[in-house]
């Protein structure tokens, strides 16, 4: 994988350019970036979990910490401790209750006790979260890497949408790279091209966050840079120029995305700069649309400037208040 980090896009500048946004970047870590811990992100979104274990449920973990090391066999899950069958109010198993709480311990020994492809892997709770969902929410890659290879699944989504890499790219999470890590490159790539339920990939999540390392990234695993969100049909740099991220935009850029992508109303990425206060982006996108695009027709336009001296006309000449004819 570091050589996956290292190598060029085809373009020299794209470091510089990602260089240019590192607040997401700690020197030194052997990573291509760092993952600010977003507290209060994972805390909203594993809650299904937190606090919800009562003395029935402590004590039920303490059986699991018990249980005895065996061999993996198919007739496994016949013969099946009772902790498989508990759910939780929030219909947590004990191996969601277990990474929620950081027990790796307990994890280990669950897993030890599982089959490869075992469906309990993939349980989801009340908020169709399952455990890799919350492996990655709990920032925890190496659970991520063991669930994985124990046979977890990936496509899974959780209550919005989300599959396990949608929640690490926008979390700007190093489980990207254990995601990677244990996938192959066409499964990842197909992974990358799912689309949440608001119609967003993973690389419009980490654009959307200002994650510059996370979306070089990305578009190194094979990411789409142009892949439309389902709702308008933006595309990354669409989005770039709705933050107002003008180092976003260069990196884009940079990276080959098309200047000229047409938005579902026909709009280029520049036509979205009109009414923003920053020439910056304005003069960049500028230079690289085709400037048969920079022009649209009067009639596309969303909305045209007022003259202050322009006329009020009404199209009625009978509006009547109070029992006297208005007149204008």
């Amino acid at each position: 994988m570091d050589n996956l980090y290292a190598r060029d896009m085809d373009c020299d500048n794209c470091k510089g350019v990602v260089d240019q946004g590192k607040a997401d970047y700690k020197s030194g870590s052997g990573l291509p970036w760092v993952a600010g811990k977003q507290t209060g992100a994972a805390e909203d979104r594993c809650d299904s979990g937190i606090g919800s274990m009562n003395e029935k449920d402590e004590e039920m973990l303490r059986e699991i910490q018990e249980l005895s090391l065996t061999d993996k066999r198919p007739g496994m899950a016949e013969s099946a401790p009772c902790w498989r069958d508990f759910v939780s109010e929030d219909g947590d198993t004990f191996l969601h209750l277990a990474i929620i709480h950081g027990a790796t311990d307990i994890v280990d020994q669950i897993l030890k006790n599982t089959v490869e492809g075992d469906q309990y892997l993939s349980s989801q709770n009340y908020l169709k979260q399952t455990p890799l969902h919350l492996a990655v929410i709990t920032d925890q890659p190496q659970l991520v890497r063991h669930l994985l290879w124990s046979g977890g699944d990936l496509g899974l989504r959780d209550v919005k949408g989300n599959t396990p890499l949608h929640i690490a790219c926008e979390m700007n999470s190093s489980c990207v790279q254990a995601i990677s890590e244990c996938s192959t490159r066409l499964h990842i790539q197909s992974l990358l091209d799912n689309r949440n339920y608001n119609g967003l990939t993973c690389l419009h999540l980490a654009v959307k966050n200002r994650h510059y390392q996370m979306v070089n990234y990305l578009i190194q695993l094979g990411a789409n840079i142009n892949a439309q969100e389902t709702s308008s049909g933006r595309t990354a740099l669409h989005l770039a120029v709705e933050e107002q991220d003008a180092d976003m935009v260069s990196l884009l850029l940079v990276c080959r995305a098309d200047p000229n992508a047409l938005m579902y109303n026909g709009c280029t990425a520049f036509h979205l700069t009109v009414g923003r206060d920053n020439h910056k982006i304005q003069m960049e996108l500028m230079n690289v649309t085709d400037p048969s695009l920079l022009i649209m027709n009067e009639e596309d336009y969303l909305w045209e400037p007022e003259s202050p001296e322009k006329e009020l006309t009404f199209s009625y000449d009978d509006c009547v208040i109070g029992g006297h004819l208005l007149s204008c």
